[in-house]
């Protein structure tokens, strides 16, 4: 990008990141760095990554043990990864005249958190993220997730908007779907072909300490409802959610599921 162009966050700086395919134009830019963390770009070529540097869509980024990234995008939505992760820019198209577009990542493992942009406002489908196990539709608002392989414990939950705002993720899989609307609100599945627990408020220091590796990598609040500071300023954790967060995660599930049954 040239010195002279203002950042990926600014007007122009969004006009020249329109994701049109086949472009080679920028969709957005790494606005936080961490330990280990490469990109590998769509023809295959492995680059190390660089706080400023610009992403593309078809981007695969990679981030090691100690590694975590954040991206901010150009529809001003903002995606942060740790833990060990791997996502893919599937696509990036936004239209900064109408404020709307498609935008599809997917996570293939590791913590992620994200703040919704302009293309999220338009339509719960028009922003997207899958996993291997499931997929994410966001409307107006910030969450969090672990991403894992078939038979792992995928975990997604909805945050507070520093805002004031409330959106929704709707978790949808093979077997069913559930519409997350509150903040703190999380469920958990293991296969494609189950359906996602029954949503559980979890306490918000709890939610804090599962999402704190990559929730350290967002980018501050920009006037819109964005990530809180409160699990920002918990640091990382290596790992990830504990065992024992999932498993009352599972618990309360269970228990709220047995009380609707009878």
């Amino acid at each position: 990008m040239d010195s002279e162009s203002p950042g990926l966050t600014g007007t122009v700086g969004v006009e020249l990141a329109q994701a049109i395919e086949g472009t080679g134009e920028p969709v957005g830019q790494i606005t936080a760095l961490q330990g280990s963390v490469f990109i590998v770009r769509a023809d295959g070529t492995k680059v190390q990554a660089a706080d400023g540097a610009p992403v593309y869509q078809g981007d695969t980024i990679e981030t090691g043990a100690d590694g975590a990234i954040g991206v901010t995008f150009a529809d001003q939505s903002s995606f942060s990864l740790a833990d060990s992760g791997q996502m893919t820019i599937d696509e990036m198209v936004y239209d900064p005249s109408s404020q709307s577009g498609k935008s599809a990542v997917s996570v293939a493992e590791g913590i992620f958190t994200f703040v919704s942009g302009q293309i999220a406002k338009t339509d719960v489908e028009a922003m997207t993220i899958s996993t291997p196990v499931a997929t994410i539709g966001v409307r107006g608002t910030t969450g969090g997730g672990k991403a894992g392989a078939e038979g792992t414990p995928n975990t997604f939950t909805m945050f507070a908007d520093a805002g004031g705002g409330v959106g929704e993720m709707t978790i949808t899989t093979r077997g069913g779907a559930q519409t997350l609307s509150t903040p703190n609100q999380t469920t958990q599945i293991t296969s494609a072909f189950v359906l996602p627990t029954i949503p559980v408020t979890l306490p918000a220091s709890a939610v804090a300490q599962f999402y704190a590796s990559a929730k350290a990598m967002a980018p501050p609040p920009t006037g819109r409802g964005a990530t809180g500071q409160g699990a920002a300023e918990a640091g990382p954790t290596e790992g990830g959610p504990t065992e024992t967060e999932a498993a009352q995660t599972e618990e309360a599930a269970a228990a709220e599921a047995e009380a609707e049954a009878a």
